[in-house]
């Protein structure tokens, strides 16, 4: 979608700014983003005025910490910034952009912003208007396809719904080693993530299946099975770069490994051959968080390992451990587990409403099929995680 961005707000010294990005030919490289800060201008409404210039400064602020010379950035409205980036590529400024913008909607609005980000990239000057082309701002690295090899075979699907073997439905067991001295297993399957409103896959996750959660008691064993999960993780990541893969893959890791100095820096540098892929597909999804964490542990995590991923999602199991997370970070999404056991969590539909107040993203796991679509849907879910296996519990219905 092109849209028209009028620069008659434009002083003279920006104006030659602005002349001297187009002269570069900095818009035909695909380097010169717009970026609106319009959902704030929205929010706060009549207090616009007596706050604009609050939102200008942090926003120069936040672009003059990430942009380095000979990167520029300028304000030509009330509510757009231009960025002409040069310091990397179209791809990495678009990325980066997106982050920076992210960041400062999550600020302002209190609340995930994901879905209020609108980053444009700048294509051409027509008289006093830039014209601008809607970009999806968290969209993976185009990867192109290869070219057909000797012999006329296809190229490399870029499609994970076309990899084979299938994506979806990789299992691997591994075992953990408890304090006591005994082994257990612990069941790791790639399965999709469906998109409740489109009824499309739009992702894929890593489920864990304990089966013997009572049996590991300490952090060691955390440890053990976030190490596990890596272990299934990493080749996988190596696939989605030699075939191109389109689709986010959302990642389980406990709190108590991420809080922890020691190992939450062992995790980053064993993904440190994949860190490029890290940041385009994989979500965190922060499981293992109770009311007894101290406060300000999960924002200092948060901090530490956000620069890594995509984007951070946490598990909730009670409404009162959600609203204080929620106070230290505004995850950008919010999942809920449907025990194995069989039978609804207690309080399903009161920790989905509670949950709605804080995020429109969110992700039911561990059901066994899609009969609970519509219901799920209506109830505010707006994903759900399918288990593939047979002996999967019946069906749930939120109560």
């Amino acid at each position: 979608m092109t849209t028209l961005v009028s620069l008659t707000a434009l002083g003279h010294k920006r104006q030659d700014q602005l002349d001297r990005v187009i002269e570069a030919g900095l818009p035909e490289q695909g380097r010169v983003f717009a970026l609106s800060v319009e959902p704030i201008r929205n929010s706060l409404g009549p207090r616009w005025a007596g706050k604009r210039d609050q939102v200008w400064d942090a926003t120069e602020r936040a672009l003059a910490r990430r942009l380095p010379p000979p990167d520029v950035f300028l304000r030509i409205d009330e509510t757009t910034f231009l960025t002409a980036i040069v310091s990397v590529d179209s791809y990495e400024a678009q990325v980066l952009c997106s982050e920076v913008l992210r960041d400062l909607l999550t600020f302002f609005l209190g609340r995930s912003a994901d879905e209020d980000v609108v980053l444009t990239r700048v294509a051409s000057l027509d008289g006093p208007n830039l014209v601008c082309e809607r970009i999806d701002p968290f969209a993976p690295r185009p990867v192109q396809s290869a070219a057909p090899a000797v012999g006329g075979k296809k190229p490399k699907p870029l499609d994970p719904s076309a990899w084979k073997p299938p994506l979806a439905g990789r299992r691997h067991t591994a075992q953990v080693a408890t304090r006591a001295g005994a082994l257990i297993d612990i069941e790791l399957e790639v399965v999709p993530v469906w998109r409740l409103d489109l009824g499309t896959i739009s992702a894929f996750r890593i489920a864990r299946d304990l089966r013997q959660t009572d049996m590991v008691d300490n952090q060691a064993e955390l440890e053990t099975i976030d190490r596990a999960t890596l272990d299934f993780l990493l080749p996988l990541l190596e696939e989605y770069r030699r075939e191109g893969g389109l689709f986010a893959l959302v990642v389980p890791l406990s709190f108590s490994t991420l809080s922890a100095a020691r190992p939450r820096i062992a995790i980053l540098d064993r993904c440190a051959p994949v860190a490029d892929l890290m940041r385009q597909v994989v979500i965190l999804e922060v499981e293992g968080l109770d009311a007894g964490a101290p406060s300000g542990r999960l924002s200092e995590t948060v901090a530490m390992v956000r620069p890594f991923f995509r984007s951070l999602m946490l598990r909730v199991s009670s409404p009162a451990v959600l609203d204080q997370a929620m106070r230290e970070h505004p995850f950008n999404g919010l999942t809920i587990n449907v025990p194995r056991s069989g039978g609804s969590p207690k309080g399903l539909g009161s920790l989905i409403r509670a949950a709605r107040k804080h995020s429109r993203n969110i992700m039911v796991l561990g059901l066994p099929g899609r009969s609970n679509d519509e219901a799920l849907r209506a109830s505010g879910v707006s994903h759900i995680s399918c288990l593939e296996s047979d002996d999967s519990p019946p069906p749930l219905k939120p109560g």
